[in-house]
């Protein structure tokens, strides 16, 4: 009997030092795991951080690395957010001059155009009349924002959640939002270019129905145009103005202030952008970066194929491409990425969204 419970004890023994030797083996083994993708995720990071342009990439290759880089958990570094912040404050101030008001503008002076400075736009009582009285965020930082582009990437991406969970949702050019489970519904501030308002809408001061029937899907959210870039912009941006004011829509039209886009072309050609002219989408997660707290960017991915090597089209709603004599894309995309990978500044979402309950 007593050699029998010694051999009990010492096969006890061994099982529980087998066990023992197997849960260090593991434990080991996820350390290895989890120190070998920090190393790779930190390589990624600082190859992506030291390129300089999307000059001659291959897209598929730079693909796999974002893919990979999307994988990596993203880090949280207020000191970057708070200087890129005070950057963009002390360079441009979309907090007080974003849009033309009462407040940053004076009767009677004179607008220079941003993109033909050599014309200039007087602050007559008819354009004052126009005016808001100050930036619709006056009374405070904003919280968590979404900047909404429109590329094909948010095609079947269940984003719609996690971006109406965010406090402002910034859209561009009248996007539509029919697909809300990829695109969300909330809207509070949109943009349209005086291009596509003349081809969309040519006769708005005798038929402004369409567009008020567009614009109808956006709640109370403030339309944001360029009246003062191009001389050809002005007109059909007053008469959207006058439009929708006729209608009594819930929608208020600002007006672009040129003072600020200049300045803010300055703030990135000294960081390196070289194209004619900043998309509204760089512009206005500029000014995101400026006056949120947190910046979430949905839709910028301007390459033909998504993270799996799948086709896309340019748009969630069409295959119209930019122009690309006056912006760059994916130098503009290199440029944000740069910024994700750095922390604090944004977070980028290329991918498929899985909405974090809030706590």
């Amino acid at each position: 009997m007593r050699y029998l419970i010694l051999f009990i004890l010492v096969c006890s023994g061994t099982l529980l030092s087998i066990t023992l030797l197997d849960y260090y083996q593991h434990q080991r083994d996820g350390f290895l795991d989890s120190v070998q993708k920090k190393l790779q995720c930190r390589r990624l990071r600082e190859k992506l951080v030291t390129m300089t342009t999307m000059k001659k990439v291959d897209i598929a290759l730079f693909s796999q690395e974002v893919r990979g880089l999307m994988n990596c958990p993203w880090r949280l570094n207020l000191t970057h957010r708070e200087l890129h912040r005070t950057e963009l404050w002390s360079c441009c101030n979309a907090s007080d001059r974003l849009m033309v008001t009462r407040q940053n503008t004076n009767q009677n002076q004179s607008l220079t155009y941003d993109a033909e400075k050599w014309r200039k736009r007087k602050v007559d009582q008819a354009l004052w009349d126009m005016l808001p009285q100050t930036v619709p965020w006056s009374k405070g930082s904003l919280s968590r924002c979404a900047v909404v582009g429109s590329g094909g990437i948010l095609q079947n991406s269940s984003c719609g959640a996690e971006i109406d969970n965010a406090d402002y949702v910034i859209r561009f050019n009248l996007a539509p939002i029919n697909k809300s489970c990829d695109v969300g519904l909330k809207t509070d501030l949109i943009t349209a270019n005086p291009s596509q308002i003349n081809k969309r809408y040519p006769d708005l001061q005798r038929n402004p129905g369409p567009l008020v029937e567009v614009m109808s899907v956006y709640g109370h959210a403030h339309l944001l145009l360029h009246a003062f870039s191009f001389g050809f912009g002005t007109s059909p941006c007053f008469k959207v103005y006058h439009a929708l004011r006729k209608a009594c829509t819930q929608q208020k039209v600002v007006f672009f202030h040129p003072d600020y886009l200049l300045k803010l072309d300055k703030f990135w050609r000294r960081r390196g952008q070289r194209a004619p002219r900043l998309s509204t989408g760089m512009m206005l997660a500029s000014t995101a970066l400026e006056i949120c707290e947190q910046v979430h960017l949905y839709g910028f991915w301007p390459f033909p194929l998504d993270l799996s090597q799948n086709t896309l089209p340019h748009h969630y709603y069409d295959n119209v491409g930019p122009s690309h004599f006056m912006h760059a894309m994916p130098e503009e995309f290199l440029l944000l990425l740069q910024l994700h990978s750095q922390g604090g500044a944004l977070q980028l979402h290329v991918g498929p969204c899985i909405l974090t309950p809030t706590p």
